[in-house]
């Protein structure tokens, strides 16, 4: 909460990034808020005092075009980490574990497929050394891979630089001003 907030100006519109199986890409998409954003937003509005929140939308939209929750993260991310992370668990059947808010099959495949592809999970599917190893890392598969395989190559140090700086997004050429 930050004191003072008297006015919200809510355009009903955030920028929420989804994953596209077909394509295997992250994309930041500007998205319509859900209900429940928008509620959160207006409360955001005189937490401390009088105040009132300005909704760049009609009453209409609101109650009949905006829907009542946002999509679940599990339903619109790169499920690779999620999948590396049970597979560690010992829970082999993705396509039968009774998530809370289940994934397309679609997503599933997509994260199967690249961890085979990195050498994670066998042809059987099942974990391999490689993958054992790079579940210890908090990363995405992807960089977790680079890390691991850096120790052949002796560029264990770079690949961490790199890894470091992929994983605070832009925020590294951010300059202070003054």
């Amino acid at each position: 909460t930050i004191d003072g907030i008297k006015y919200v100006i809510d355009p009903g519109f955030c920028n929420m990034k989804s994953y596209n199986p077909r394509t295997g890409m992250d994309a930041l998409q500007v998205t319509s808020i859900s209900r429940a954003s928008a509620k959160q937003r207006a409360g955001r509005a005189g937490r401390t005092g009088p105040g009132k929140c300005f909704r760049l939308y009609s009453a209409y939209s609101y109650q009949h075009e905006l829907p009542e929750d946002a999509i679940p993260e599990m339903q619109r991310t790169n499920l690779a980490n999620v999948v590396l992370t049970l597979k560690t668990l010992g829970i082999n059947d993705m396509m039968k574990f009774d998530f809370m808010d289940p994934p397309s099959s679609d997503s599933l495949v997509k994260a199967l497929e690249l961890l085979y592809a990195l050498g994670a999970l066998n042809c059987q599917g099942e974990l391999t050394k490689v993958g054992r190893r790079m579940s210890g890392l908090p990363l995405d598969p992807m960089l977790s891979k680079m890390i691991v395989a850096s120790e052949k190559y002796k560029c264990s140090e770079e690949a961490i630089t790199i890894a470091a700086m992929l994983s605070v997004g832009s925020s590294i050429f951010y300059r202070p001003k003054g």
